[in-house]
């Protein structure tokens, strides 16, 4: 039961900031909020918060074996998805100008506010440790391929390939984080303090983003999409079972895995939807409304599921110790 409830409660806090953000647009008690957030989270807090979660981290406790079989996972589940969902929201009638975003709501997923607290708490610093390497592919991918594709399909006029759509503050933090984290440097103390402290804002402002663009959407129509919902069924129960499946049959063969390792990855997998690709396709005017659905829904969703998977992954893996 304590495990159930540390998966539900980061979930609980994050419908908290939403309901705030919500109210403060619904009553215009705060105007402008989505046009304010949207500028702050991609150019201030998100950048910072991925220099020092990975400036901070040190590497040498694990296997390059096991950092190599994380972010190969990562990258073929984030593949796989994106392979399923594109073509399948063109067969579900996904309208044209979301189809792009549809198919990144499937296959990213938010590994980062609602996995690092989840997983921490559930397996310590080593299966956050393994959390942060899965969520490099991740966010390396959402922040070079999937904003080259938006940012190029916003563009009226854009007829080739330009390599500055890769380069936005948060690949060039990426960039700055990883190499930190290779050259083992790290912030003074005076320095890292504050910048943690400004990069754990990112967090509760996404909510609040997402809060205040739920406001002027039917939720009720949201939750009656049958397109979202194959995000629900795909992404956080489908692909994450099939990996567990996989791994179950392929791990007596292995010797000395890591079966914190392998738990992890399957939860990361099975995520909701990334909260900051509401921010994206409010950017790149690629239907943010529907981004919000569907990071509601499958947030909410997640409550339900992400506790069902920890469970499944007890079952297939045995206890982590």
């Amino acid at each position: 039961m304590n495990e159930w409830f540390a998966v539900v409660n980061p979930i609980s806090f994050l419908a908290f900031l939403v309901l705030t953000g919500y109210i403060g647009e619904r009553t215009q008690y705060v105007p402008k909020i989505r046009e304010s957030l949207s500028q702050i989270i991609t150019r201030i807090t998100l950048p910072v918060l991925v220099v020092v979660s990975l400036s901070n981290q040190n590497l040498s406790d694990i296997p390059i074996f096991n950092i190599l079989i994380v972010l190969a996972s990562g990258v073929t589940a984030i593949s796989l998805l994106l392979i399923i969902n594109y073509p399948l929201g063109k067969l579900l009638r996904v309208p044209l100008e979301r189809q792009l975003i549809h198919s990144f709501l499937g296959s990213f997923g938010n590994v980062i506010f609602l996995g690092y607290p989840v997983i921490l708490y559930l397996f310590g610093e080593i299966g956050l440790l393994y959390a942060i390497i899965f969520s490099m592919a991740n966010e390396l991918i959402v922040w070079t391929f999937g904003a080259y594709l938006l940012n190029s399909k916003s563009q009226v006029n854009a007829k080739k390939w330009d390599i500055k759509y890769l380069f936005n503050p948060n690949t060039v933090s990426f960039i700055i984080g990883i190499s930190m984290l290779l050259l083992g440097l790290r912030f003074p103390s005076i320095v890292n303090a504050p910048l943690e402290r400004l990069g754990a804002a990112t967090t509760p402002l996404s909510m609040l983003f997402i809060g205040s663009i739920l406001a002027r959407t039917e939720l009720i129509k949201a939750i009656k999409n049958v397109s979202i919902w194959s995000v629900c069924l795909i992404k956080m129960i489908l692909i994450p079972s099939l990996f567990m499946f996989g791994a179950g049959l392929f791990f007596p063969s292995i010797q000395d895995i890591n079966i914190i390792m392998l738990s992890v990855i399957a939860l990361q997998m099975a995520m909701p939807s990334q909260t900051n690709l509401s921010v994206l396709a409010d950017r790149y005017n690629s239907d943010p409304e529907y981004a919000a659905q569907t990071i509601f829904v499958t947030t909410l969703f997640s409550a339900i599921t992400l506790p069902l998977m920890y469970f499944f992954c007890l079952y297939i893996f045995s206890k982590p110790v």
